[in-house]
């Protein structure tokens, strides 16, 4: 078994922009009102 081994021992780079904490928060609320939105229908049923 051979073992394969990268020319430079720089570590694996991350993601340059890791996702912003506005984008997080928009997605969070709109899933909130989603769920809301669902549970109230099924409430009034």
């Amino acid at each position: 078994m051979q073992t394969i081994r990268p020319d430079n021992t720089d570590p694996i780079p991350l993601r340059n922009s890791p996702p912003r904490i506005t984008t997080i928060l928009i997605r969070f609320v709109g899933l909130l009102i989603a769920a809301v939105a669902v549970l109230t229908l099924a409430w009034s049923r």
